[in-house]
C-alpha cells in the first residue's frame, strides 16, 4: 500500500475557517478597543450610598446605533423593497423610535456594571434607577445616574481572650415536664366540634380583608386559636379574638400589613380582617400514661422520661453552647464602630424573621408551636434587624480575613440533618431550597458558625453557676447564629431583594440586565 502524500493546501482549506473566524474575533475586539471609555463620576447620596453617574460617548451611541440598524436592515420589511435591500434612510425613518429605545437601553444595560467595577464599590441590593426618565440624545454625548448602597467599612475589635461566661445547671423535673408537653402538644389531634374555640383550637374561615384600596376574600383560611398569621397579616390578638367564637360568628380585627409583605399593594396599609367561622376543631393532646410510653417504645412512663433526661442533657450542653456563642456575638457588635446602609435594614426584617423561626424548628419545635411565635417574632424582626445586619457584617469580614469556606458536602450534610428532623427526602429538601433562592443562605449560615467557632476556641470562659449569671446576656445573638437562615418549610412571606450583609455580588448586573432585555422587544 502507497503511502498518503500530505496536502499542505487542504490543511490551508481545513484551517482557513478557523483563522477567519479568529481574525474577525479580533478585528471587532480592536474596534470595541477603539471606543471611548466610559467616563463614571461618583458622589455621595447619604449614608453609605453613592450617586454614580455615567456619561457615554457619542462614538459609543453611534457605533451601537450602526450595530443595530445593520442587523435590521437585514431583516426588516420595508413595503416596495426586498428584505435586505431597503436603503438606511428609510430603515431610520420607519424603526427610528424603537431602535432608539433599544440602542438607549443597551447601552445602559452595558454601562452599570462596569461603571461599579470603575467606581471599586461594594454594593448591596439593585442599582436605583429611573430607566424611564433617560433619553438617547440626537447629539453629543449621553449622560445618566443611579444611585447604590454600599457596604460599610470597619475595622474589626480584638478577636482573641474574648471573656465569655459559661453557666452551669442541671436538668430537674420540671424541665423533663416542659419537654414531654411540647411533644404531646406535636402529637395533638382535632376533631370537629360544636361548641366554642378553646385555646390551641383549629379554626377554618372565611376571610375578607379590606382598607385603603384592598378588597380580598378567601373562602378558606386554617387559622389556630392563638397568634398568627391571616393572609400574611401579622395579628397578635387573633388567639384572643377567635376564643369562645362557634359555627357562624364573625371576628373583626385590624392590622397594619408589614413593609415586607409579598403584596405590594398591601403595603403598609391598615386593613380591617373579617373572619367568619365555618369549622371548629377542637385540639386533643394524648395524656403521659402507659399507653402513650408503649407507643413511644418504652415499657413505662419512668423509662421515658429517663430517656427524655438524657436527651435533654445532651440539649442543655447545646444551649450552653449556645449562651457561649452568643456572647461572642454581642461583645463583636458592641465593640464594632459600624455604620448600615439606610434602605437595607427594612429587607433584612424579613431575613431575620426566616432565621429565628428556623432556630425553633431546629430545637424541635412543633409546627402549631412555631406559627404562634411566627407573629411574634415577626413583630420584633425589624427590632433586631440592624443587631442582626451588623454581625453578619462583621462575621463576614473575620471569615474573610480567616480564610473559611464551606465546602458542598458541608451543606450537603446540614441538608440532611435538617431532612431528618422532617421525615423528608434530602433531595427534595435540597431542591425546595435552591428553588426558594435559600441553598447560599445554608452555605452563609455555616460559615458563619464556623467564624463563631474560631472565635471562642480562642475566648476565655469562667463557669458561672445561675445565681453569678450576668443579668445582660446575649441570648438573642445566640439564638441567629445557631442555625442557617432559612426554613425548610416554604413560608407565606418572601423577599424578593434577598439582601444579605456579607453579599459581595456584584447586583448591578441584575439590573444591567433588565435594561438590556427591553432591547429586544421589537425584534
Amino acid at each position: 500500500m502507497s503511502e498518503e502524500t500530505p496536502n499542505p493546501k487542504a490543511d490551508e482549506v481545513q484551517d482557513a475557517p478557523v483563522e477567519e473566524t479568529q481574525a474577525e474575533e479580533t478585528q471587532d475586539d480592536q474596534q470595541e478597543d477603539n471606543l471611548p471609555k466610559n467616563t463614571v463620576a461618583v458622589e455621595d447620596a447619604g449614608t453609605l450610598k453613592k450617586k454614580v453617574i455615567v456619561t457615554v460617548h457619542r462614538a459609543r451611541i453611534d457605533g451601537k446605533l450602526d450595530e443595530m440598524f445593520g442587523e435590521l436592515n437585514t431583516s426588516a420589511q420595508v413595503p416596495g423593497f426586498r428584505v435586505g435591500r431597503a436603503p438606511r434612510r428609510l430603515i431610520e425613518k420607519r424603526f427610528g423610535k424603537e431602535v432608539g429605545e433599544d440602542v438607549r437601553n443597551a447601552l445602559i444595560g452595558e454601562s452599570i456594571g462596569s461603571a461599579v467595577e470603575d467606581a471599586d464599590l461594594k454594593t448591596m441590593g439593585e442599582p436605583d434607577i429611573k430607566l424611564d426618565d433617560i433619553e438617547l440624545p440626537d447629539t453629543g454625548d449621553m449622560e445618566f445616574s443611579f444611585e447604590v448602597e454600599i457596604e460599610p467599612e470597619f475595622a474589626l475589635p480584638e478577636t482573641k481572650g474574648i471573656t465569655v461566661n459559661k453557666e452551669i445547671f442541671d436538668v430537674d423535673n420540671e424541665k423533663i415536664d416542659e419537654y414531654i408537653s411540647n411533644i404531646r402538644e406535636g402529637m395533638a389531634r382535632y376533631e370537629k366540634t360544636e361548641d366554642a374555640a378553646a385555646d390551641g383550637d383549629g379554626i377554618l374561615a372565611a376571610a375578607k380583608i379590606t382598607g385603603d384600596g384592598v378588597e380580598h376574600e378567601n373562602p378558606r383560611v386554617p387559622l389556630r386559636v392563638a397568634p398568627g398569621l391571616v393572609e400574611g397579616l401579622p395579628i397578635v390578638d387573633l388567639g384572643k379574638e377567635l376564643l369562645g367564637k362557634k359555627v357562624g360568628d364573625v371576628a373583626t380585627l385590624k392590622t397594619t400589613a408589614a413593609e415586607t409583605h409579598p403584596n405590594e399593594d398591601w403595603r403598609e396599609k391598615e386593613l380591617t380582617v373579617e373572619l367568619t367561622i365555618h369549622e371548629v376543631s377542637r385540639r386533643i393532646i394524648p395524656e403521659l400514661n402507659e399507653e402513650f410510653a408503649i407507643s413511644a417504645g418504652f415499657d413505662s412512663v419512668d423509662g421515658y422520661r429517663q430517656f427524655v433526661a438524657d436527651r435533654l442533657k445532651e440539649r442543655v450542653e447545646m444551649e450552653i453552647q449556645n449562651s457561649l456563642r452568643g456572647q461572642i456575638c454581642e461583645y463583636l457588635i458592641e465593640k464594632t464602630d459600624i455604620g448600615l446602609p439606610e434602605g437595607v435594614i427594612a429587607r433584612q426584617t424579613q431575613r431575620t424573621l426566616q432565621r429565628q423561626m428556623l432556630d425553633l424548628m431546629q430545637k424541635g419545635v412543633s409546627r402549631e408551636r412555631i406559627q404562634e411565635n411566627q407573629t411574634q417574632l415577626q413583630a420584633a424582626a425589624e427590632e433586631t434587624a440592624t443587631k442582626d445586619l451588623k454581625l453578619s457584617f462583621i462575621l463576614g469580614k473575620f471569615a474573610d480575613e480567616a480564610d473559611i469556606s464551606v465546602g458542598e458536602d458541608e451543606i450537603n450534610a446540614r441538608i440532611a440533618q435538617m431532612a431528618a428532623q422532617y421525615r423528608r427526602r434530602p433531595e427534595r429538601l435540597r431542591q425546595e431550597l435552591a428553588a426558594e433562592g435559600a441553598l447560599e443562605q445554608v452555605g452563609e449560615s455555616i460559615r458563619e458558625e464556623k467564624a463563631i467557632d474560631i472565635l471562642l476556641k480562642d475566648a476565655k470562659i469562667v463557669e458561672v453557676s445561675p445565681e453569678e449569671k450576668p443579668k445582660a446576656t446575649a441570648k438573642k445573638a445566640a439564638k441567629k447564629k445557631t442555625a442557617p437562615k432559612k426554613a425548610a418549610e416554604k413560608s407565606d412571606d418572601k423577599d424578593t431583594d434577598k439582601p444579605k450583609a456579607t453579599a459581595k455580588k456584584k447586583t448591578a448586573k441584575k439590573t444591567a440586565k433588565k435594561a438590556e432585555k427591553k432591547t429586544g422587544k421589537e425584534e
